[in-house]
Order: structure tokens, then sequence, then C-alpha cells
């Protein structure tokens, strides 16, 4: 619903203590540069949309040889904040890692002002991402939301003096730099599990190799689990067309009246993110949202399929979750299917796929029907394959979850901290000896 965001969304949940500051006033906040009057060319500095800085530069990143305002050229370390876009996945506080590029609109680049230390103002906004995303949702139109400057001016914070900032920066840094290792170790791991599936089952590249009699590294017994020549319909000898509904069923399992628990641990689409669920809530049955109904169980695939262009997909690592009816839950019918499944329906390619199905249907809300995402194209290939993928990638998926589950609980640990520092509740003694101890 459009309007003003009610008065206490401006608020972070801790106690300020005396002398409250207006975010708004503790950093020089510039949009970036309108898409329409840029100079775009073939070559040049990239132009950084919320696109870039989520999935990182890519071929389809517009470029520009021009000049423009200094104030809105980014060097790696610059910290932004996304100030319109989806509330639950675009808006919110980035800090820049790619290199000399220009910043669009829709974007502050945010330079902290004297006796502000950036890192320290860098916690304290990612502690606010909730009022953030609340007050964008909250003036949502067409599905999107905005955070104007006159929302930083009405955003009141504490601000230690500089010395203190960065004794608490000391405390808090480690603890991100653990997040971000987990992450992009997490990240690299299933990177490599895209690559290996799509030169499989999508570029068949052994089956080349084998077909043209060329070398390639892969053990005997494996190579011979593939074809050496191709089918008149383009595939491996011995594969057919089929889809995953032949792996995979889709929600099979949802809580009723005769079934229900006494309380739910809850995933919303707007705390899952290309592969990461980054947060569930726990709700009494009778307090819990009515989309609150679908059961997802470890070895399960979710699928957003409200705008799934916004990427609210994940693998479920562990039991007891219930998640939105906004997702399709996909459960493999053999558990060797399960990694297969999840790299096959969250490829870029397929995701790009469900976003323009969903735009198709229009309105404020675009979405595909769960029978829509179960339909993904995947050929039938033999299960023996399936298997040595799955062999392949096995310990690999029991690490990504354990680090995706260790960093969850260290950003919990960093926004339980920070207002506690920050009102002096928690000496820097006691609070390093948490980060310690974590």
């Amino acid at each position: 619903m459009a309007g003003d965001a009610p008065a206490e969304l401006y608020a972070p949940a801790f106690d300020f203590g005396t002398d409250p500051v207006p975010l708004i006033e503790l950093a020089d906040w510039f949009n970036g540069l309108a898409f329409k009057n840029i100079d775009f060319s073939t070559d040049g500095l990239p132009v950084v949309k919320i696109a870039e800085i989520k999935n990182g530069i890519s071929d389809s990143t517009k470029r520009t040889q021009a000049d423009y305002d200094p104030r809105f050229r980014l060097a790696d370390g610059d910290l932004l904040f996304c100030w319109s876009g989806q509330p639950e996945t675009s808006i919110g506080t980035f800090i820049w890692s790619q290199g000399d590029a220009w910043l669009n609109q829709h974007i502050f680049r945010v330079v902290a002002k004297e006796g502000v230390d950036p890192d320290f103002l860098h916690f304290l906004m990612l502690y606010l991402q909730p009022n953030f995303q609340a007050i964008a949702a909250n003036k949502q139109t067409t599905g999107l939301g905005h955070v104007t400057k006159r929302d930083l001016g009405d955003m009141l914070v504490q601000l230690p003096d500089i010395t203190e900032q960065i004794r608490i920066v000391e405390v808090l840094q480690p603890i991100q730099q653990r997040i971000v290792l987990g992450s992009t170790m997490a990240t690299t791991l299933e990177e490599a599990a895209r690559a290996l599936f799509r030169s499989w089952f999508v570029d068949f590249a052994p089956v080349h190799a084998k077909a043209e009699g060329d070398f390639f590294d892969l053990p005997a017994d494996l190579a011979d689990l593939f074809a050496d020549k191709f089918d008149g319909a383009g595939l491996p000898e011995g594969w057919s067309e089929a889809t995953l509904e032949r792996i995979a069923d889709v929600n099979p399992e949802s809580w009723r009246a005769s079934n229900r628990p006494d309380q739910v641990k809850y995933v919303d689409l707007s705390n899952t993110k290309f592969g990461t669920i980054e947060a569930t809530t726990n709700y009494k049955w009778n307090d819990a949202p009515s989309r609150a109904r679908r059961i997802a169980r470890a070895g399960d695939t979710i699928v957003g399929t409200v705008r799934p262009g916004n990427g609210s997909y994940a693998y479920i690592g562990l039991n007891g979750l219930t998640v939105s009816t906004g997702f399709a839950v996909l459960r493999p019918k053999k558990s060797i299917y399960k990694e297969l499944l999840y790299i096959a329906v969250t490829m870029p390619e397929n995701i790009d796929r469900l976003a323009n199905l969903a735009a198709g249907h229009g309105g404020a809300y675009p979405a595909v029907n769960p029978c829509v995402v179960i339909s993904t194209s995947f050929p039938e290939v033999p299960d023996a394959l399936v298997k040595a993928f799955s062999d392949s990638f096995a310990a690999s998926w029991v690490k990504i979850e354990q680090m995706k589950a260790e960093s969850a609980n260290l950003a919990e640990l960093r926004d339980t901290l920070l207002p506690k520092l920050i009102s002096g509740e928690l000496r820097i003694s006691e609070a390093a000896s948490a980060v310690a101890a974590a």
C-alpha cells in the first residue's frame, strides 16, 4: 500500500541513549547518474545498477567512455545504498568490490562525514536493513518501493565518538570477514557444481570429445557412462527429451487443520536470495501468516513463483522448515537427484525463463504456476550418470550448508552485539570474548 510509513518504522529497535542524530547527517548521499543522460559505448567503464551489485559485471552490463562528475565514480570499498526497487531483494546496503565504474541512479554512494568511521557506518546500516525494507514495502507501488532522503532524516541513531566507533569496528570486523569468506567459499563450490552440470548436461562436452576421438580428463569408468555420438534430435545417444517432472514432485506436502503443528519455523520469499535462506521466523500456529503452509524437507529445492527473477530460491539443508505458498517446493524422487535438481532449476537461463513467463501475466505481482517450475526441460539421462554427478559434489554440498549456517549465526551475533556496544550495555572486552568463542 502506498503512503508514508508509520513513525515506528523509522527507529531501529534499540535504546539510543542521549542526543540521537538523524542518519542522513552521518554522510553525504550521492545519487547516481540518470540513465538517459549516459553516453553508452561498446567499451569503457561499466555503469552499475543493482543487477551488477548483486550478480557482478557481465557481458550485458552497459559501458561508457565518457567522463562525469567524480562523485559518481566508484572504487573498491565504496559504501552503496540502493534506495529504490524490490523491498525484499534490492533495498539495502552493499560494499562495491569490482573496480572502477560509474554509478547509475536509484543508488546512493554513501561517503561518511568527518567524525564518522566508514566501517562503523556500514555496520550501522546493515543493522538498519529491516527498517529500510519496511519503509520501502510500506510505500510499494507496482511491486517497487523506495527510501527517500526524508526517510533517512527521520531515522534517529546514536553516534559514539570516533574512538569508540573504531573500537566497535575492531570487534565486529572479524565477524564480517568470516561471513564474507564463508559466502565466497560457498559460492565457489556451487559455481564448480554449475560448471560441471553445464559441461555434462548442457554442452555435452564429454560426448563431443568421445565423438571426435579427443582425450578428456575423466576416469575410464566415468567416461564409459557417456555416449560417443548424438541422435537425430541433437541429444547424446540413449538420452531423450524430458522435464524435471521425471525426477521430482512439486508441493508434495502442506499443513492442514488435521496435521498442523503447534508452531512453525517459517521461510518467506523476502528472506531467501540466490541460494541462501538469510533468516527464519518462529511462529505459534495461530500467529503464523496464512501463507505459511508448505512443508520443506532436507534435500528439497524451493523456487519463488512470485517475481521469480528476484532469485528467491534455495536448497533445503535441514528438516523442520515451513515455507511460503509463494514457493514451489520440488522434492527429488531419489536421493541421487537432489543436487542435480537444485542446479537444473536454478540455472540463470531457467530463472530468466520463469521471469519472462511471469512478466507475460502482467499485474503488480507477476507470478508463474508451480507446474511451470517443475516443467523445466531436462533430458532423461541414465541414473548411473546422475549418481556420478551427485557423488562428485556430495561432500561440497555438506560444506556449503555448513558455511551458510555459520554465516547466518555470525550475522545474528553481529546484529546482536552492535546495539549493545553503542548503548554501552556491553563492554568491548566482553564483546571480543563473545566473538572469539563464536
